[in-house]
């Protein structure tokens, strides 16, 4: 019988155990199918199509990878067959064929370790395999999903280019394919895509970066956009123009920007370890905040003399942003993470639940009992209420005084992200069922659902909540928030993981995958 997949080479091959790592394995493969196409990853559950046969597609795929993903959990090494026997004893074992016959061709193997696994050590694997446990690893953590996968595309992107790329290569074609409506669309449904593709038009102006664009976020008056990048700069730009005003240059990819209240300083969180306050009129750097660790994000106080940063191994830190000096420090860290709006407090993801802690004296706060990978994290606009969303398809939110759990609204598959509306009356989650939902959050009750079609990676309203933006895997969405109505649809191609809106509401800024942000007008938009 023909294979599926020789006639297209599946670039990247995901080794896993179904007893311990599937769920994992999925989650990889939604994220690297999102950034680098369906056709370029291969895992057995979702790239074997039914009559084929198994011992075939999976020996087609090993042979023509690039890279091999050999995911290990606690019980990689001790996982028995049916007789007692350790699986990775028996030479046809599955797992130990797929990395040998990668380890033999000399590809990329990196070995990723799932939930706190360790590599195993040379005596404890079959001497085929000796040379994967030298292999540098990967962790990869329920809390910080979203950093760890970062990590890897960064290297994925490198090997792959490194590589020639297989026959009739579709990854360009595949990324910018427009969505298809179901067959059973109603003649509404396509009437509004239709208007949608209308409105979509080009941007008022696009601002490259030389890697993925990690963040974005405007000047108090609107005039800047600064914008942060695995290219190992941040950027400042004329809103106006879309000209470059400004580049500040880290050791690391920047994953974080933020104005203060004045709009006097720039702050920047980067993987130097270093947090960084500027001058945004003359790119001078003012200050640098030493983490030890990675630093993933940033934020003044409403009065701009504090500056608190997220560290996802190092915790949370507040400092005067007048002198650069460390005023308090957390107990521990986690990730994701999100700051209260007036910047006395965070909440971070760990293990099984959310930490809250005061920031000005590293106090722990409360603790909310989540269930398994936060992805999302975001207070309400008085603190009072904190929302998350979850691997385990919810949302949920949580009173900051007690963490009690208030309400808790389902979604078909995990919730990537979550934003209030200004006033607070309102959660939007966003979803990788390809959908983005309105909730009322005193009830708890659904309010509209909008279908853009793609996994949601990210939601923002705009100040006056009459709108929400989203992020997908091909683009962007502008909806209007009372009636759940398509306005306009934005392309990038590829995933957009960034979208803000300026302080009045007249740009929408988008922060995506391939390289550039965008700016795109959101006033006076009607389906």
């Amino acid at each position: 019988m023909t294979a599926s997949i020789p006639a297209v080479q599946r670039r990247i091959f995901i080794s896993y155990r179904r007893e311990e790592t599937a769920y994992a394995a999925g989650w990889l493969f939604d994220r690297l199918a999102g950034h680098f196409g369906e056709g370029q990853v291969f895992k057995d559950v979702d790239s074997i199509q039914l009559g084929d046969d198994f011992v075939e597609v999976i020996t087609a795929a090993v042979g023509s990878c690039d890279v091999l993903l050999a995911l290990i959990g606690d019980r990689w090494l001790t996982i028995t067959d049916e007789e007692g026997r350790r699986r990775l004893d028996n030479p046809d074992d599955f797992v130990r064929l797929e990395i040998e016959a990668a380890l033999a061709r000399n590809v990329r193997v990196i070995p990723i370790l799932v939930e706190g696994a360790t590599m195993p050590s040379a005596d404890l694997v079959p001497p085929s395999l000796a040379r994967l446990v030298r292999r540098n690893a990967l962790e990869l953590s329920p809390n910080r999903f979203s950093f760890d996968t970062g990590r890897l595309l960064k290297v994925l992107e490198s090997t792959l280019a490194q590589a020639l790329p297989p026959p009739g290569d579709g990854l360009a074609q595949e990324a910018v394919q427009e969505a298809v409506p179901h067959p059973v669309a109603s003649a509404e449904t396509v009437r509004r895509s239709r208007a949608s593709q209308q409105r979509t038009g080009s941007p008022l102006a696009t601002m490259e970066h030389n890697g993925v664009v990690y963040a974005a976020a405007f000047s108090p008056d609107g005039t800047r956009l600064a914008t942060a990048s695995k290219d190992r700069t941040a950027r400042l730009w004329d809103t106006a123009t879309g000209r470059e005003q400004v580049r500040l240059e880290h050791g690391g990819p920047v994953n974080a920007v933020a104005f203060s209240p004045d709009g006097a300083l720039l702050a920047t969180a980067s993987d130097d370890q270093t947090a960084r306050l500027w001058d945004p009129a003359t790119g001078r750097d003012v200050a640098r905040m030493e983490h030890g660790c990675w630093v993933n994000r940033v934020a003044f106080t409403p009065d701009g003399a504090w500056l608190a940063t997220v560290s996802y191994s190092y915790g949370a830190r507040l400092w005067d942003t007048a002198t650069g000096r460390e005023l308090a420090r957390t107990q521990s860290g986690g990730w994701p993470a999100a700051f209260s709006q007036d910047g006395t407090r965070v909440a971070m993801a760990a293990g099984d639940g959310n930490q809250l802690w005061e920031m000005a004296t590293g106090r722990p706060l409360a603790r909310m009992e989540s269930g398994p990978m936060v992805f999302s994290l975001a207070f309400s606009p008085d603190g009072t209420w904190l929302a998350t969303g979850s691997l385990d398809k919810t949302a949920r939110l949580w009173d900051t005084a007690t963490g009690r759990e208030l309400a808790r609204m389902e979604h078909g598959d995990g919730v990537q992200a979550v934003a209030f509306s200004p006033d607070g009356a309102r959660l939007a989650t966003g979803s990788k069922d390809r959908t983005a939902r309105l909730w009322d959050t005193a009830t708890g009750r659904e309010l509209a659902r909008m279908k853009p079609g793609r996994s949601v990676m990210a939601v923002a309203f705009s100040p006056d909540g009459a709108r929400l933006a989203t992020g997908v895997t091909v683009g962007a969405g502008l909806w209007e928030t009372a009636t759940g109505r398509e306005l306009a649809r934005m392309k990038h191609g590829v995933p957009v993981e960034v979208v803000a809106f300026s302080p009045d509401g007249t740009l929408l800024a988008t922060g995506s995958e391939d390289s550039t942000a965008r700016l795109w007008s959101a006033a006076n938009l009607e389906p």
